[in-house]
């Protein structure tokens, strides 16, 4: 013979209609909300308050550093001419004391160069 192990289940019970009673068997225990500590609101007050601070401060710093970025950048610019004015200059005083331009200034004032009487010194 063969034996099933299949546990039986008499059905002499009626079943239950009722739907309060199959909601608080479908859902389980019920949920209850659990207030807030007067440290846990102190906390989190905190937490806020200190999370602002730090945005201000970081946006003000950036704003900081944006506004000195600009003054470095219009320094290297004014860097920038001068160095270009100084050459600019150099170029002129070496294109005016140079011998074919002492030579025609001499001339124009009537001076006589003489070559054998001028010595170059360098160091």
């Amino acid at each position: 013979m063969v034996s099933n192990t299949a546990k039986r289940i008499s059905r002499d019970q009626p079943r239950t209609t009722d739907p309060g009673v199959q909601a608080r068997q479908q859902f389980g225990p019920a949920v209850k909300t659990v207030t807030w500590s007067n440290f846990e609101r102190g906390l989190v007050a905190v937490c806020s308050i200190v999370t602002l601070c730090l945005t201000i401060s970081l946006l003000s710093t950036k704003n900081t550093i944006n506004t000195r970025q600009h003054q470095l950048q219009d320094l290297q610019t004014k860097v920038y001419q001068a160095k270009n004015d100084n050459a600019s200059h150099r170029q002129a005083i070496a294109e005016m004391t140079s011998q074919s331009q002492l030579r025609s200034a001499a001339k124009k004032y009537g001076l006589v160069d003489h070559n054998s009487n001028v010595r170059n010194v360098n160091k």
